[in-house]
């Protein structure tokens, strides 16, 4: 009886032990322990050190403007201020082949090239060639007319300026500003072709901006027809093309340097807002 009792009770001892013995063995068997205590805590991220980077301010772009092509010409090469010329022969002169107009061609180059405009001068000694064929006064504008034909037909230009000197006395011919004196100008535009209107439009405005910067530096604009004058002055081959009378007679060089540092300054800002002219 008693060994019946100790199979009984070995059998549920088996039987209690068996579903510990199935968890247990697999597990030690794999290594695997049991089971821990699981983190709670939320997971703490690094903050997000890096900072906006401001985008660079752009730098402007300075656009190079193309400068304003201008051809220079004196169809009366040999006229003359007499108190310049009175520096080189010692007496007044209102025509002069080695003193003359011509001479103000480097004051013209500087000044201008201070505002952006190129200046090429028309290499052609009119007066003197005239000479050379009996060629008379009158006769300026056309002797002159073939050589700048071929010089516009090598070269386009924004600008033809044909520079001369008035014969008017110096109360006329010259203004006060600010303690200075300066030469007048007077703007001729031939009325005998029929594309005048171009290149009077553009002398009203030169003459509008010179006396913007010089009150009454400008006389104005004077229209010419045949019946005044020559009534071309060669400008039906430009549309941009003015005849400027720069002083007279008895202006001085001061007087006509300062005039051109305003001239310069003039064109440069004609030619910016009037583009489409």
């Amino acid at each position: 009886m008693r060994k019946i009792l100790q199979k009984v009770m070995i059998f549920y001892l088996f039987l209690f032990l068996v579903p510990i013995l199935i968890i247990k063995v697999p597990m030690l068997a794999f290594g695997v322990e049991g089971p821990q205590n699981v983190e709670t805590q939320p997971v703490a991220y690094a903050a997000n050190t890096t900072k906006e980077i401001p985008m660079p301010v752009p730098v402007p772009v300075i656009e190079e403007k193309s400068p304003i092509n201008a051809l220079l010409l004196y169809t009366h090469s040999h006229e003359a201020y007499h108190p310049i010329v009175k520096k080189v022969i010692g007496v007044n002169a209102n025509y002069h082949s080695q003193s003359n107009i011509t001479d103000i061609s480097l004051l013209v180059t500087q000044h201008f090239s201070l505002n952006n405009v190129q200046v090429d001068i028309l290499p052609f000694d009119n007066m003197t060639e005239m000479s050379k064929t009996n060629r008379k006064f009158p006769e300026a504008y056309a002797a002159i007319r073939p050589v700048l034909q071929k010089q516009l037909s090598a070269k386009s230009y924004d600008l033809v300026l044909d520079i001369h000197r008035d014969s008017a006395k110096h109360k006329i011919t010259t203004i006060e500003s600010n303690n200075e004196s300066f030469a007048r100008v007077i703007l001729v535009v031939g009325a005998g072709h029929p594309n005048y209107k171009l290149n009077e439009a553009y002398a009203k405005s030169l003459s509008a901006e010179v006396n913007k910067i010089i009150p009454n530096i400008s006389r104005g604009v004077m229209t010419k027809t045949k019946d005044d004058g020559n009534g071309i002055y060669n400008q039906d081959l430009s549309p941009r093309s003015i005849l400027i009378e720069l002083g007279g007679i008895e202006n001085t060089e001061e007087e006509i340097n300062r005039t051109l540092a305003v001239i310069a300054k003039a064109i440069s800002i004609v030619f910016e807002n009037n583009k489409a002219i």
